[in-house]
């Protein structure tokens, strides 16, 4: 009796993490309230459930994860597959070829820039180590980016306003690049029409801060952190063009580097702001 008796919590932590095996992630380990009067057994306990509650948003976020992502590359695929077969049944005025082929070219073109960002940021969350760092001109990369995206912001007639100077940086060119459009893109997608789209470099001893403000619909302060999640949109809709997967490649770069990306928004403008720092050995 005395062996049953004292054997009894190990049972149920046993018992417990049988559940958490099998995928009941909603399991939490609660002893006898006699026992709780030991430090070990409310350690034990505790340590458990906050074990269970990781797990359980893991999977949460997992499958939030699956189901954006079918969502995301579905749409793209039906409207060129659809489009497609319009474009076969023939019967078509050269003007509706032509908007069908545009719009297969767009969707063409969007899930490419999705799969190029989700292979970035596979690519960023395994790496521990920044490879490929090189000295190169920052300022010069990022006016190559904006002229990448004129047509973006042609198009919305915004005003581009770049003070950035001369500024040379020791990182990985080719992933900071992906940065800088993903910024880019973003603030021009969601900025008003005929305004202002700036960009800043500001330098310190310690830091090089890149900062972007587009003026437009501000973000909610309770969801300043959430943008950087993978496939997180503010717009639930989906109905605004984008995948949710940029700006996670923004912040992952940004982290890889040393470094931070944050934003703010206020009085209808909105800044993302790279923060990298200084002094890395070139490998």
């Amino acid at each position: 009796l005395l062996a049953k008796f004292s054997l009894k919590p190990v049972k149920q932590v046993i018992n417990s993490m049988d559940s958490l095996a099998h995928g009941d992630f909603r399991t939490r380990l609660t002893f006898p309230e006699g026992l709780n009067r030991f430090p070990t057994a409310t350690e034990v306990s505790e340590s458990f459930n906050h074990m269970a509650e990781e797990l359980e948003q893991t999977e949460m976020l997992r499958s939030d994860f699956v189901n954006n992502f079918s969502h995301e590359f579905k749409t793209p695929i039906v409207s060129i597959a659809g489009f497609a077969d319009l474009l076969l049944e023939g019967n078509l005025s050269p003007e509706e070829q032509k908007e069908y082929l545009k719009v297969i070219s767009e969707e063409s073109h969007r899930l490419s820039a999705m799969a190029t960002n989700v292979l970035n940021l596979t690519r960023v969350e395994n790496q521990s180590i920044l490879t490929d760092v090189t000295r190169f001109n920052l300022s010069e990369q990022i006016r190559n980016c904006l002229l990448l995206l004129e047509g973006k912001w042609s198009e919305k007639d915004l005003a581009p306003d770049a003070d950035i100077g001369e500024v040379m940086y020791d990182g990985n060119r080719e992933l900071l690049q992906q940065v800088w459009i993903n910024l880019l893109d973003n603030a021009i997608k969601f900025a008003d029409p005929g305004t202002d789209l700036r960009i800043a470099i500001t330098e310190t001893a310690d830091d090089i801060m890149v900062a972007v403000t587009n003026t437009g619909p501000e973000i909610p302060a309770e969801d300043l952190e959430r943008v950087f999640q993978k496939f997180w949109q503010g717009d639930a809709s989906h109905a605004s063009p984008g995948n949710g997967i940029g700006l996670s490649v923004v912040k992952a770069v940004a982290e890889l580097h040393g470094g931070k990306a944050f934003a703010s928004s206020g009085g209808r403008k909105t800044v993302f702001t790279i923060v990298l720092p200084r002094g890395r050995t070139i490998v």
